[in-house]
């Protein structure tokens, strides 16, 4: 029997929601493609980056107008990507529209020339910041194809610490390639110790399918024992691990996105949990354009949890963020059980949704949906858990979008957020790297 499908307002989202959320916005562009990065992203073609800031305003709009977040406004924002910073304005914008009474965190590119950028992003509001190092190895930047080399990672951080009394680097662990560069990987942690990072997010190589890196093996015992030995070095250093992949300073917060309790999630690609229901928006940058223009939430897919589900969920990453106390060999299985779920649930569902770009047309190139793990848990959890929803929105061409807000309105709002909002440097807007991690998740 056919499942009787359902239709979300914004109205209706915000019903779900059980307990106070952060918020998560996603700025789905890149100049330049990380092969190694499974995170929706595209190089926007002429005019797109203006449509989508514009959508995506009308997005927060709609649930503001909804009552979300209600008067207290968000507990967090975080802005990931793609590359945030190559939409500046944008950000300005975001930082005005988004009510929010806790940090304002956002993803930052290793860039020669990043204290001006350190400096605006202060200025309209932003109190943390995640750097994607990745390495301070030119040999292994080059392996991930980042366009940017160690010593502007380097100089990042240390112009971040300057600034900032929360920042966090990420570093990438590739233990087959590791293993035959001399252990770079723990030559760049301690590194990240001493300049005095407040949180190291240490991510295992995640081998996405639909990715140019593909699938492959992974090596879990050298893992475990490279991560044993991380865990020495920090703790020689007056640090703590305090989640499944991070080292912390004991008197920092932690850095984090979505191990939130609850959090909603904006713009293209960004996903939300609302306590027993986790909802997913479109990836098609032009999709999820035509669904914001159409007057409801760009959700793409809707996943009920139910209260038993949205305790499993709930515990999950609350263990994942070190809330539940695992030490040692709990770790260990942790980091392989945080694998398993990533790989059987969320790489079949973002590569569905990334064949949005292929249906658009758009410039996702990189992505392959045919070649990711799919698999008997996935078709499962789909059956068993997914609501169709009624409207699956067509993607339209810009001229046919009349109810979004214009470029012009984007530009003011980021002036009103901040004057120095007009002073962006010309280098950001020529960002070349693709930021590709969320710390701590």
């Amino acid at each position: 029997m056919a499942r009787r499908t359902r239709t979300l307002t914004y109205e209706a989202v915000g019903s779900l929601l059980d307990a106070p959320a952060g918020a998560y916005v996603h700025v789905p562009f890149c100049a330049s493609i990380c092969p190694f990065c499974p995170y929706n992203k595209v190089i926007p073609r002429p005019g797109q980056a203006e449509r989508y800031a514009s959508a995506l305003l009308r997005e927060v709009r709609g649930y503001r107008e909804a009552g979300l977040p209600g008067e207290g406004g968000f507990s967090s924002l975080y802005v990931g990507g793609g590359t945030p910073t190559l939409v500046p304005e944008l950000l300005a914008a975001i930082v005005a529209e988004v009510p929010v009474q806790g940090e304002r965190a956002v993803e930052v590119l290793p860039d020669p020339a990043a204290g001006r950028l350190l400096d605006t992003l202060r200025e309209v509001g932003f109190t943390a910041v995640s750097v994607g190092v990745q390495s301070f190895s030119d040999d292994v930047l080059r392996h991930l194809r980042r366009p940017h080399d160690g010593r502007a990672a380097e100089s990042t951080l240390a112009a971040a610490l300057e600034r900032f009394a929360l920042v966090d680097a990420d570093l990438i662990l590739d233990v087959e390639y590791d293993d035959g560069h001399a252990g770079s990987f723990l030559r760049d942690l301690t590194r990240c110790l001493d300049l005095g990072v407040h949180q190291v997010s240490t991510y295992p190589l995640m081998r996405f399918g639909f990715t140019p890196f593909g699938k492959g093996g992974h090596q879990r015992r050298r893992e475990h024992d490279v991560l044993a030995e991380a865990t020495r070095l920090a703790r020689e250093r007056g640090y703590e691990r305090r989640s499944v992949w991070t080292f912390n300073r004991p008197d920092s917060p932690s850095y984090s996105s979505i191990t939130r309790r609850r959090f909603v999630g904006l713009g293209a690609g960004a996903a939300s949990f609302l306590g027993r229901d986790f909802l997913a928006n479109h990836f098609g940058v032009e999709t999820y354009v035509s669904a914001v223009a159409a007057g409801r939430p760009p959700v793409a897919r809707w996943l009920h949890l139910g209260r038993p589900g949205g305790v499993a969920y709930d515990a999950f990453w609350q263990a994942y963020a070190g809330r539940r106390g695992l030490t040692g060999r709990g770790l260990d299985l942790f980091h392989d059980l945080e694998r398993a779920v990533t790989y059987r649930l969320i790489e079949p569902l973002w590569a569905q949704l990334l064949a949005e770009h292929a249906r658009e047309g758009g410039r996702a190139g990189w992505a392959a949906p045919a070649s990711s793990s799919g698999g008997l848990t996935w078709r499962l959890a789909s059956a068993l858990l997914e609501r169709p929803l009624s409207v699956q929105p067509v993607f339209c061409s810009p001229a046919a979008a009349p109810f979004m807000v214009s470029s012009t309105t984007v530009r003011q709002r980021a002036a009103s957020a901040s004057s120095a909002a007009a002073a962006w440097p010309c280098s950001i807007r020529r960002a070349r790297i693709c930021m590709c991690d969320k710390a701590s998740m």
